[in-house]
């Protein structure tokens, strides 16, 4: 490396450290106060939501006008506003969109949420400058609610809350569309956290989310409490109605007009078209609709279709307070950070996928010619763990753990606070793949998972939306070679890259993972199994990335893409997200889907959840 390369590393280090700034308070004063700068002062502004699109836009407005006032005006600015509101999700928020936004800072690597918001990610009985003492969440108290407490570990892991800050983060409803099936990504991301989080409940002998809407139960009383235990957000009680009226102070949202958003829907996923503002009929796509749903930029007609996703977060959030007379905090459901803690938040969202499975229900289902890859045959599929102690193939194992986080609380000086997270044993995968074809075939292995169900276990139909998507990644395979293709769990194209920590970026490490944050926690890759062996099914299917590459020089697809995409760019995958289960299938069974299929396999793999000593607290 030249010495004018170090010089400009040194350079980046120092900086990356001085935006530190915009994330820890510290005990000296910005030299330019944010309220300074002409922007409206913390203390005005109303409780802050991205889900109520007019304080989004204006909240990034204002990242726009910081990021065009150059690098230190910038992060001073953010530094003194961190300063007088610590533990503010507005200046968190602000922060994060103004940095990214700003060229000089664009790529730099951000602190966890988890490490500068404490009071909004981790619950906490009481604390000391060292020590922060985590406790489950407490529900008010019905049998079933005591049921869903099983599941706060994996609701309460805080990659999971960062994950979906981070996608609403950087696809925002308030801006253009930041990529071309924006829409359908939106859709896909959140079908398949149902689908990871079915698959926990059925770990547990849970029943499966039910939809709660409109029309789907919501004119009956919602059944699960929740007290989420944080600072600044009211606990929900068990079995409260629905509001019929909710007035978020920039909104008024009537609860009866959502359901006539979801007729208007529903009536336009049968005609096959939605209705633009001037009266032309737009042609159904995935994305057009889930932008319609989201009601974000791309939205066809939002005068007409509503605001319903977005609405919906905001009537659960504000369920104790609709009016606003009381002046009660609103619940985690109105935040972005801590809506995916809220058990409804995935019965409302099961709501928002009736919409995508109605119009997933009109398409034409494959035939067994759409899924083959002619010279291509998958001959076996070996998943193997990396225990210490040699065991049997196609095993996988989990264990909970307890684990130390170092945040900031509103001091220089790191706190830690300890909560059970559930983590696995590293494993790799080896496909053995023979390509009969003369030339070179360049392969896309697409990579899920389904467990096994008690009643119907082998319908296919039933268990479509169970398949969780582990990996996809490319290799190439010579002519008429037999080769054995080895793939990391690490290396998955649905899990955030490594990032950085404060204490990392303090040091010098300026990381090499997306800067945006988004992905899957690394830690929640598979589901947690049980202590006698869950059974899943691990299927495979081979297709040639020659067709389906958006972007014929693009050879690999990079970590995190899988449910985040690329912004400013194609998704890189032209086949449907989800592909081959984005629709209903033909076939009873699984094994009926492979027959005759020779680029594809089914593996049958046992999850076994490991019990460690200081689990007790969790039995």
């Amino acid at each position: 490396m030249s010495e004018c390369c170090n010089v400009q590393q040194e350079a980046d280090v120092d900086l990356a450290k001085y935006v530190l700034k915009a994330f820890l308070k510290n005990k000296y004063p910005a030299p330019i106060p944010f309220s300074n700068l002409g922007f409206q002062p913390l203390e005005d502004v109303p409780r802050f939501t991205v889900f109520d699109k007019n304080q989004a836009r204006r909240a990034h407005e204002t990242a726009e006008k910081l990021a065009e006032a150059g690098c230190e005006t910038l992060i001073t600015a953010l530094s003194d506003l961190k300063n007088r509101h610590p533990g503010s999700f507005y200046a968190d928020y602000l922060a994060r969109i103004a940095l990214f936004k700003c060229p000089k800072t664009k790529f730099f690597p951000l602190p966890p949420a988890h490490q500068t918001l404490e009071k909004i990610m981790f619950a906490r009985e009481n604390y000391s400058l060292r020590s922060i003492i985590f406790r489950q969440r407490y529900y008010t108290y019905t049998e079933h609610s005591f049921r869903e407490n099983q599941l706060d570990w994996w609701r309460e892991d805080p990659g999971l809350s960062e994950h979906h800050y981070n996608w609403h983060l950087y696809y925002p409803i308030s801006e253009e569309l930041r990529m071309p099936r924006q829409g359908e990504l939106f859709a896909y991301m959140h079908q398949q956290m149902l689908a990871r989080y079915n698959c926990e409940r059925l770990a547990l002998e849970l029943s499966p989310v039910v939809p709660y809407g409109p029309g789907m139960g919501w004119e009956a009383p919602l059944r699960e409490g929740y007290d989420p235990n944080l600072e600044g957000y009211s606990s929900r009680c068990a079995n409260m109605s629905i509001p019929n009226s909710t007035n978020t102070g920039s909104r008024h949202i009537v609860s009866s007009d959502m359901g006539v958003n979801k007729d208007r829907l529903l009536t336009g996923i049968a005609q096959g078209y939605l209705d633009k503002p001037s009266g032309e009929r737009v042609p159904l796509t995935m994305t057009d609709l889930s932008c319609t749903v989201e009601a974000n930029n791309g939205s066809v007609n939002r005068s007409f279709y509503g605001n319903i996703h977005n609405d919906g977060h905001e009537v659960f959030g504000c369920i104790n307070d609709p009016n606003g007379r009381c002046n009660i905090n609103p619940g985690p459901m109105s935040n972005i950070l801590t809506a995916a803690k809220d058990p409804v938040f995935y019965r409302w969202h099961k709501f928002i996928d009736s919409f995508y499975e109605s119009y997933r229900k009109t398409l034409t289902s494959y035939t067994k010619e759409n899924l083959r890859m002619e010279g291509i045959e998958l001959r076996k599929v070996v998943v193997k763990s990396k225990r210490s102690i040699e065991t049997e193939p196609n095993q996988l194992f989990t264990k909970m753990i307890r684990k130390c986080h170092l945040v900031y609380v509103e001091k220089e000086t790191p706190a830690h606070v300890y909560q059970f997270v559930m983590e696995h044993t590293p494993f790799r995968y080896e496909f053995s793949v023979w390509n009969e074809r003369k030339e070179p075939a360049r392969v896309v292995f697409r990579v899920f998972l389904a467990p096994f169900r008690y009643k119907n276990e082998n319908d296919l139909d039933c268990r479509r939306n169970d398949f969780i998507e582990l990996d996809r990644f490319v290799e190439e395979i010579g002519g008429g070679e037999e080769k054995t293709v080895t793939r990391e769990s690490k290396d998955s194209s649905v899990l955030l890259p490594p990032g950085v920590t404060v204490e990392e970026i303090l040091a010098g490490d300026k990381g090499d993972g997306a800067p945006c944050g988004c992905g899957w926690p690394r830690n929640l890759l598979i589901p947690r199994g049980t202590r006698h062996g869950m059974r899943t099914q691990l299927y495979v299917l081979l297709t040639d990335w020659n067709e389906d590459a958006a972007c014929p020089e693009l050879t690999q697809l990079k970590a995190s893409v899988s449910y985040c995409g690329k912004q400013g760019s194609k998704y890189p995958d032209k086949r449907p997200m989800g592909f081959p289960f984005d629709r209903p299938l033909p076939w009873k069974t699984l094994d009926d889907m492979i027959l005759g299929v020779k680029n594809s396999s089914v593996t049958d793999v046992t999850i076994t959840r490991m019990i460690g000593y200081n689990e007790c607290a969790l039995l």
